[in-house]
């Protein structure tokens, strides 16, 4: 396997190089210059002739195996994988035992490595869906019982040793059968490993009982096997908790729904709802689909996907969404999406993809374990061999302990190589995160953007729809001499009747509120940040910012990019000049015809959450915007945003993010439109808001806020920091526990340098992580 993906790799490399050759040069070039690219290509070739290389087609499939919990099992499985030419990389999922892998699709298929991993040693079987089959508790079933039996012979053996009279070879004889018994489960997973030439912590912790009972300490080997049986019934048990708690987004939609046929209410399976289909929604029942209210009106309580308290009011024409509980009215909706397109099954599965992408400190602590076990190993073998040699020089420090006493503090150092309890650490608590981080209404797209979001230090704004409602209304419309308010307005939402733009919305609403009619206008097309351009009744118009006027050369064009004189002189008594209103100018290429004032007020709130920020310490905070720099600086002004920068296209856009990311490396972007997208992907995380986000920028952004609220951005942080600060806890936690008995072990007393207090250790150490990091299901870490 690592040979093979080794071969894949280096000719990736010498065909990805060929090519930046190919693309430095320019034609037609002398053969000189194309000698480093034919020179690639002829090693790729010559290396493909000996390796017998074929493009390589990774596809990658997905295995239920109840065993796994710990990198020791996955080291076993990875070991036995390698025989087996074509498979690729091994992502483990630890807390819902899962192991997806890659392999050449030209070469393997799914029930082939299934049966590989069945020859290891290990359960496995195919997920053909996402739906898993649970078999993690039937695999336990056997050390729980095995446990517990030994832990009866152990109370038998410990009663026979204080019974008056009892002879001591009862006693040794019940000690060693409890650790057979206890031991019987670990030891045939070590013989597992064994047989494959690996050595995992079944191997490590039956090669120390075993040495253990050689040197005379029955009841010590006894009470470390059960101990050690303990640790993994209660870590199965704490790990089933937090897997039940991050499965309970999956379990909210009915499995039951009222569907219309022929004008009567019937109860089908949710599963056979199709979009188009009308569903009777009863007071307190969840709402089984995405879609419209067709009549009724009632509250509805929409918290497992805005992660919003208060119950939202809807009525005919609203949205709603599959897995919302209805409050006290029957709703009638119109089904749009169904089954796995509804809004909480996208989140479900996508906080499902996120669990299984890997954060930066996951990666570190795998890295780190990888060199911790067997460095460990190794000085297990030294403290158990150098110190009876080094003893007959009479060494003072060495002649202190027996070479049996050396050998036994060896054979605790092989307990505490387990690095369980640090690895599991950090999958728990980064899955416990994004958990709730989904019940609040944050999608976060993987562990590495939740440590990310808790290291932001800097935000960056979009405006329109962002720190502004994004619902504009027309404030007033301003004709030219000689021309009607209505003629001005008629063509506006001529041109914009084809756009979702929020602009347009405000436009087209003002014009069906005077009851104006219009043409469908010809050859319309989006100019891209400054509005938009089409043929209406014969003529070619244009409706835009003064930007657009101003750099098209077209009549009336402000030179300032403010209204046109023309416009000025028309301007209402009643209007103060320094209204913070947004100008959309109509006209076409041979005169102007007016212009329109539209208003977009800051959200609710949006004061108070930029005011939450900056106690959190954010700076600087930045508002971007391709709206005038008068009305960017009054919304600033009353937000006390830090930064302004307007009258940006979206290319602007993004190079505003960039610079400000490179003076701020932990830099956010927060925004909704289209135009935001590319902005989204330049900051270290974007984040969109989902309820009116384009699908572009949902797609784009690291963490989507389903509910359109300034304040879950500082909800995001802390709990981003929140994260990072138990993932910490967690790691010091392993490691001092780990430390302190390794000390115990090398340098310790007699009476403290104990299997059992090792094996307890680690149940200890496990558990607490586990604990620790299940407190951020219930939001209770602060």
């Amino acid at each position: 396997m690592i040979r093979r993906r080794r071969v894949w790799t280096l000719d990736r490399i010498l065909a990805d190089t060929a090519q930046s050759c190919q693309g430095l040069k320019t034609f037609p070039v002398p053969l000189a210059e194309r000698f480093p690219y034919n020179s690639f290509l002829l090693c790729r070739f010559v290396f493909r002739f000996c390796f017998d290389v074929v493009p390589l087609q990774l596809a990658s499939a997905t295995f239920e195996v109840p065993a796994l919990d710990c990198p020791e099992e996955l080291s076993v499985i990875r070991k036995g994988l390698s025989r087996v030419d074509g498979v690729g990389e091994l992502h483990p999922d630890y807390l819902n035992r899962r192991l997806r892998i890659e392999f050449d699709a030209d070469r393997l298929d799914p029930s082939r490595i299934a049966r590989r991993i069945q020859e290891i040693g290990f359960s496995a079987q195919w997920l053909t869906s996402e739906a898993g089959g649970g078999a993690a508790a039937s695999g336990l079933s056997a050390v729980r019982w095995t446990t517990l039996a030994g832990g009866a012979l152990l109370l038998a053996a410990f009663g026979a040793y204080w019974l008056p009279g009892a002879a001591p070879a009862w006693s040794a004889g019940l000690a060693i059968f409890s650790a057979l018994v206890a031991g019987s489960s670990v030891a045939r997973a070590a013989w597992r490993a064994v047989r494959i030439g690996a050595i995992d912590m079944n191997a490590l912790m039956t090669l120390a009982a075993v040495g253990a009972i050689a040197t005379g300490d029955y009841f010590e080997a006894a009470t470390a096997m059960f101990l050690f049986g303990v640790s993994l019934w209660l870590e199965s048990f704490s790990l089933r908790r937090a897997r039940n708690a991050v499965r309970s987004l999956v379990e909210l939609t009915p499995l039951t729904a009222h569907r219309f046929e022929q004008g009567e209410a019937r109860d089908v399976p949710a599963a056979e709802l199709q979009p188009g289909d009308r569903v009777l929604v009863k007071p307190g029942e969840r709402i089984p689909v995405d879609g419209r209210v067709e009549s009724g009106a009632s509250a509805v309580d929409q918290a497992p996907i805005t992660g919003e308290s208060v119950p939202a009011e809807k009525s005919p024409g609203d949205a709603v969404f599959a897995g919302t509980i209805n409050g006290e009215g029957a709703l009638e909706v119109l089904a749009e999406r169904t089954g796995g397109q509804s809004t909480l099954a996208q989140i479900a599965r996508l906080v499902d993809q996120a669990q299984q992408s890997r954060s930066p400190t996951e990666r570190f602590v795998d890295r780190f374990a990888r060199r911790y076990t067997p460095a460990v190993i190794a000085l297990a073998l030294l403290i158990a061999v150098f110190p009876p040699i080094v003893a007959q020089w009479d060494v003072s420090w060495a002649t202190a302990y027996t070479p049996w006493q050396w050998l036994h503090r060896g054979l605790v150092l092989l307990v505490i190589a387990c690095p369980c309890a640090l690895v599991i650490s950090t999958p728990v608590t980064i899955v416990c995160g994004l958990h709730f981080g989904a019940r609040r209404g944050l999608l976060i797209k993987g562990g590495q953007y939740l440590e990310q979001a808790g290291r932001i230090d800097s935000i960056a704004f979009d405006k329109t729809g962002t720190v502004t409602s994004g619902e504009l209304e027309v404030l007033r419309v301003i004709a030219a001499p000689d021309v009607e308010d209505d003629q001005v307005l008629r063509v506006a939402a001529a041109l914009e009747s084809r756009s979702e733009h929020p602009a347009a919305q405000a436009l087209l609403s003002a014009a069906r509120s005077r009851g104006l009619a219009w043409e469908e206008p010809a050859e319309v097309s989006a100019l891209r940040g400054v509005g938009v351009e089409g043929r209406y009744d014969g003529q070619t118009y244009y409706v835009g910012s003064p930007r657009l006027f101003r750099e098209r050369g077209l009549p009336g064009a402000p030179s300032d990019g403010q209204l046109p004189p023309e416009l000025l002189a028309q301007w209402p008594a009643d209007l103060p000049r320094d209204t913070p209103a947004t100008f959309a100018l109509v006209g076409s290429s041979e005169r102007l015809l007016g212009g329109v004032l539209l208003v977009d007020r800051p959200r609710d709130g949006a004061a108070e959450a930029i005011a939450d920020l900056k106690r959190l310490g954010v700076h600087p905070i930045v508002m971007l915007t391709g709206d005038r720099q008068t009305v960017a600086r009054h919304v600033a002004a009353e937000l006390h945003i830090d930064e302004v920068h307007a009258e940006l296209l979206p290319a602007d856009k993004v190079q505003a993010v960039r610079r400000l990311a490179d003076e701020h490396p932990r830099l956010a972007m927060v925004g909704d439109g289209v135009n935001d997208a590319p902005a989204l992907a330049a900051a270290a995380v974007g984040i969109a808001f989902g309820s009116h986000a384009s699908d572009v920028a949902l797609e784009t952004a690291d963490v989507v806020v389903m509910s359109p609220r300034l304040e879950k951005v500082g909800e995001l942080l802390r709990l981003g920091r929140r994260c990072r600060r138990i993932l910490a806890q967690n790691i010091a936690l392993a490691l001092t526990i780990k430390a302190a008995v390794l000390l115990l072990a090398v340098a310790g007393p007699e009476d403290l340098a104990k299997l059992w207090l090792a094996v307890a250790a680690d149940v200890g150490a496990s558990l607490l992580v586990i604990s620790n990091g299940m407190r951020l299901v219930s939001g209770a870490a602060r």
